[in-house]
């Protein structure tokens, strides 16, 4: 049971982080969020372990009768879809001209953050927005797609029913722990990143953007 755990931990963190898709749709919603952008991965990988979830109890129950490679490919289509406007919603918050910055005091120092709202807004009464149900949905769309059933699937044929539970347990945690993680990391890089001011916050933001389009252009035609 322990190894079932263990397997299934690895596969899930192995699985969210070697996805360029799954990054490329994470990364735009992250870098806004500076301290909290952990809890954007946290929703991904909560949505994406639903989905697994999803598929694996009907894989179990149905698989004599589903075929998943055309649920896998609609799936893979409307991936590319969601990229395309994750990107297109980061280019436009990019060149939004409501991007500032403000300097704020700290117990540990002072900082320069990244708001986005009217400059004529007092920057203490507008607070960022919480993507996070964003994220679980495009973690759920995630975990219905393609190579979700390579790893977090397929290994749960050949165990027995509850080391295949215990499995796709541990495959939700190695989802969470890893995705939250790389969330973390580009919320704080970004925070460190806005002490160079708007232009440089800009830039980053654009740059990801165009990459999740660019990703979800080639999600469409493979």
């Amino acid at each position: 049971m322990l190894t079932s755990l263990l397997a299934g931990t690895a596969a899930g963190a192995l699985h969210a982080l070697s996805g360029p898709d799954h990054l490329a749709a994470i990364t735009p919603l992250s870098i806004s969020q500076d301290r909290n952008a952990w809890r954007i991965g946290l929703r991904w990988g909560l949505g994406h372990a639903a989905g697994v979830a999803v598929v694996g109890v009907l894989l179990l129950a149905f698989h004599q009768f589903l075929d998943l490679d055309r649920f896998s490919w609609w799936s893979e289509r409307l991936v590319g879809v969601v990229l395309i406007g994750v990107g297109i919603w980061g280019l436009r918050r990019a060149s939004s001209k409501w991007v500032h910055s403000h300097r704020h005091e700290h117990d540990d120092g002072s900082h320069v953050h990244i708001h986005f709202h009217p400059p004529s807004q007092a920057s203490d009464s507008t607070a960022k927005h919480d993507h996070s149900h964003t994220a679980f949905g495009v973690g759920l769309l995630h975990g219905f797609v393609g190579t979700t059933h390579l790893f977090g699937l397929i290994p749960t044929l050949a165990l027995p029913t509850q080391l295949a539970a215990v499995y796709l347990g541990g495959y939700g945690i190695g989802n969470l722990v890893a995705m939250g993680g790389f969330a973390w990391l580009v919320g704080w890089a970004a925070a460190r990143l806005s002490d160079s001011g708007a232009r440089a916050y800009r830039f980053v933001l654009a740059a990801f953007s165009m990459a999740a389009i660019g990703i979800g252009i080639v999600w469409l035609t493979i």
